[in-house]
């Protein structure tokens, strides 16, 4: 079953509420709240004043969580009696893992948590080129994991962002110098702002009616601009933010691997980028180039730009004077 379809905020119904834990606040577990998606989501939730708790590796993690009043416990996506410990009590899991070579196992074990738990929903990461026969690993491993979730019997939510403008920072010392190299040519692809992926986890995590249910009435959110974007589109727009100009620079795709591996890239993702940027990137792969209107559907507001990322991120895309 496609469940992009009827995506409309005013247009959601919400799942039954559990009557054995109704008369209490429900609680986030938040996975990933020291990465890029997880610390913005933090500022949105407790900014709401959601009840939650974040899982963090290292007790250096923990007591900066502690620090902030969030409560935080030991969660190691790799050590699966750690999630279930981290997510007792919690009726509603935020699932983001980082791309690895174990991403689909980590994925796995957190759902199995869930479930062990009586989790009642959970709101999973993927991909928007999430594939199960991707070249790709972490989007083939997202795949597989959503058909897990979707098998679980649990209730979810998935968000499937586009390309993260968030990777350009990678380039940013050549932006500041005026390029911006890649191996896509002039394909374009859907892009997404990590506020925007945050502001729609947070709406989805304290707000039933924007869920989906168990099974095949699980609800995805494909997360992404107006338009697809090419990369020389990308430049132009950095060029108009940034008021000095930034040109596309193609490079080769055999020259991109051998540059992503002699700057300490390992080999399965210099790979998986190759393919990335290469099939659904410059060749239109797994639907990349598909947008939709769910972000300013369920924030109210237009989704962000190329343009607002650039001026956030100004002092590391702009050179010295």
């Amino acid at each position: 079953m496609d469940t992009r379809t009827d995506t409309r905020a005013g247009a959601l119904t919400s799942p039954a509420p559990d009557p054995a834990r109704t008369g209490r606040p429900h609680r986030v577990l938040v996975t990933g709240a020291t990465g890029d998606i997880g610390r913005c989501l933090l500022d949105e939730l407790t900014a709401m004043g959601t009840p939650l708790r974040v899982t963090g590796r290292r007790p250096e993690q923990l007591r900066a969580f502690a620090d902030r009043g969030v409560e935080a416990v030991h969660g190691d996506l790799d050590d699966p009696a750690s999630l279930r410990a981290a997510v007792a009590d919690c009726d509603v899991l935020f699932l983001n893992t980082p791309p690895g070579p174990h991403q689909f196992r980590q994925n796995r074990d957190a759902v199995d948590a869930a479930v062990a738990a009586g989790v009642e929903h959970v709101v999973k990461v993927s991909a928007s080129d999430a594939n199960p026969r991707s070249a790709i690993p972490w989007a083939r491993d997202h795949a597989l994991a959503d058909a897990h979730l979707a098998r679980s019997g649990l209730s979810w939510t998935r968000l499937e962002p586009g390309a993260f403008f968030k990777n350009l920072l990678v380039e940013a010392a050549a932006i500041r110098r005026g390029w911006l190299p890649q191996t896509s040519g002039h394909g374009a692809t859907a892009w997404t702002d990590v506020p925007d992926i945050a502001a729609v986890a947070a709406r989805v995590l304290t707000d039933p009616t924007t869920r989906g249910g168990a099974g095949e009435d699980g609800r995805a959110y494909r997360l992404t601009g107006e338009v697809p974007l090419s990369y020389p589109e990308v430049a132009a727009g950095l060029s108009a933010a940034l008021g000095h100009r930034v040109r596309y620079v193609h490079v080769p795709a055999p020259a991109f691997h051998a540059v992503l591996r002699a700057t300490g890239v390992p080999a399965w993702q210099a790979r998986g980028l190759v393919h990335q940027f290469v099939d659904v990137v410059r060749r239109g792969a797994d639907d990349g180039r598909r947008c939709t209107t769910d972000v300013p559907d369920l924030l109210g507001r237009p989704a962000r730009t190329v343009a607002d990322f650039a001026r956030d991120h100004r002092a590391a895309l702009t050179p010295s004077r």
